[in-house]
C-alpha cells in the first residue's frame, strides 16, 4: 500500500468519525469536535469543510444564555430516503418506517403470538412493512415529494442471537425461531436489507442516543414486560457478548427450587417478575371479569397492585444492584410494559439505592423510559439509519 493511499484512508476514517458524531449527537461545535476525536483545530476546520462542501453537513448560528456570542453549531444534513424498524415482542409486533431524520412517517402495531406461531408472525411482519412502505411512497407522490429509497430494515429480537448467523441464537428461548433465517426470510418477502439486534439492545440505543440516558456513555437499559433483558452500554458502546448473550438477566437464578423457566432453568428472575406472572399476582383483584385479558396499566392505581408492583420492582432492582456494582453506569433505564407503573420503578430504585456500596447510593439514576413502549422501534429506526448511511459513505 502506497503512502498516499494510506493518507486517504485515514482522512477518509477521519471525516467519517467528525460525521458520525454530528449524527449521533444531533449537533456538534468544532472545539466539541476537537475535544472529543483528539483533532486538532486545523483537522476539523478541513474535516467539517469537506463534509459542509460534500452537503452531508450544514451550519447555523447556536443560540445560548450566557455572555458572549454563540459559536456556530455543525447540523447533519439528510439524503432523500428511509428506513423500516420492526419491534418483535413476545406477544406483539410493530413496524414504523421513517426517514434519515427519523421522523416517522407510517407505524403499526398488531397482536401475535411471536413465541408460539413464528411463521404468522413473519407474514404479519412482511405484510405490515409492505403496506407501510406503500402508503409512505404514495402519501409522497400525492404531495409532488418523493421518500427516496427505502433499503434498510432492522428487527429487534427478545432473545439472545447469534451476531455470524443473524439468527436466534437460543435453542429454548423462542425455540420455534432457531432454524429460522429470519433475516433471510424478511429480506426475500420485503427486498430489504434486513439486520438483527436484541430488543433490549436497540432500547439501549434510543433511549442513550434520544431519551432519558441521552449523552451519558454508561448505561443499563431494562426491558421489563413478557421477558426480562438488559441492554448495555458502556463507554458510549453497546456491549453484545461473545455469543450475543450479554444482557440476559431475566434468567438469572433468584430461587433453586423455583418454578421452571423456558430457557430450562429453575426460578430465574422471569420466573419471578414478568408481565404474565404479575397479572396472574393480579387476578383476584377482579374476580369473575369477562372480556379480553387486562392490561398491566389498567391497575396501576390499585393499591394491592402497587405493593405487588413495588415487591417486583425490589426483586429486579437486586439484581440490578449486583449489575450496577460490576459495571458503575450513570443511569438505570426502566423501559417494556411494566415501567408504565411507578410503584415498579419505585420498588427498584429502592433495591438500587439500598444495596448499593457506601458513598454511591445517590450516584446511579433509575429512570423510567423517556420514549416509553416506542424505545425498542425507535432503536430499531436509529440503527437502521446508520446502517444505511454507513453504506453510503463507502
Amino acid at each position: 500500500m502506497t503512502q498516499d493511499s494510506t493518507a486517504v484512508r485515514v482522512r477518509r476514517a477521519m471525516r467519517d468519525e467528525a460525521l458520525d458524531h454530528v449524527r449521533r449527537h444531533g449537533s456538534a461545535s468544532r472545539p466539541e469536535l476537537e475535544s472529543v476525536l483528539g483533532m486538532s483545530r486545523q483537522t476539523v476546520a478541513s474535516v467539517a469543510q469537506e463534509l459542509l462542501d460534500s452537503g452531508l453537513l450544514t451550519e447555523h448560528q447556536g443560540t445560548g444564555a450566557g455572555r458572549g456570542r454563540p459559536g456556530r453549531r455543525l447540523l447533519p444534513r439528510y439524503p432523500p430516503g428511509a428506513v423500516v424498524g420492526v419491534d418483535l415482542g413476545h406477544r406483539h409486533l410493530g413496524v414504523a418506517v421513517a426517514t434519515f431524520d427519523l421522523t416517522v412517517q407510517a407505524e403499526a402495531r398488531s397482536e401475535v403470538d411471536v413465541d408460539g406461531d413464528p411463521d404468522a408472525a413473519l407474514c404479519t411482519v412482511a405484510r405490515l412493512i409492505r403496506r407501510l412502505v406503500d402508503e409512505v411512497e404514495a402519501d409522497a407522490r400525492a404531495r409532488g415529494t418523493g421518500t427516496g429509497p427505502v433499503t434498510t430494515c432492522v428487527a429487534g429480537v427478545p432473545g439472545p442471537l447469534n451476531a455470524a448467523r443473524q439468527a436466534v441464537a437460543s435453542p429454548t428461548i423462542l425455540a420455534g425461531w432457531s432454524a429460522l433465517d429470519l433475516a433471510g426470510e424478511l429480506s426475500e418477502r420485503t427486498g430489504l436489507t434486513v439486520h438483527l439486534d436484541n430488543d433490549a439492545n436497540l432500547g439501549a440505543l434510543a433511549e442513550h442516543r434520544h431519551g432519558a440516558a441521552r449523552d451519558n456513555d454508561n448505561v443499563i437499559y431494562v426491558k421489563a414486560s413478557d421477558g426480562v433483558g438488559a441492554g448495555l452500554i458502556i463507554n458510549g458502546e453497546p456491549v453484545h457478548g461473545s455469543s450475543g448473550a450479554a444482557g440476559e438477566i431475566g434468567h438469572t437464578q433468584i430461587t433453586q427450587d423455583g418454578a421452571w423457566c423456558r430457557c430450562g432453568n429453575r426460578g430465574c428472575l422471569e420466573t419471578i417478575v414478568s408481565t404474565q406472572q404479575i397479572l396472574h399476582q393480579m387476578a383476584h383483584l377482579r374476580p369473575g371479569e369477562s372480556g379480553p385479558p387486562p392490561r398491566l396499566h389498567e391497575f396501576a392505581d390499585h393499591p394491592v397492585a402497587r405493593k405487588i408492583f413495588a415487591e417486583s420492582g425490589r426483586t429486579l432492582g437486586r439484581v440490578l444492584a449486583n449489575l450496577c456494582a460490576l459495571l458503575d453506569p450513570a443511569t438505570v433505564v426502566i423501559g417494556g410494559e411494566m415501567s408504565q407503573a411507578d410503584a415498579f420503578v419505585d420498588g427498584i430504585r429502592d433495591s438500587v439505592r439500598r444495596l448499593a456500596q457506601p458513598g454511591f447510593d445517590d450516584r446511579v439514576q433509575v429512570l423510567p423510559a423517556a420514549l416509553g413502549l416506542r424505545a425498542e422501534v425507535m432503536g430499531s429506526l436509529t440503527l437502521a439509519r446508520d446502517i444505511a448511511l454507513r453504506a453510503a459513505l463507502m
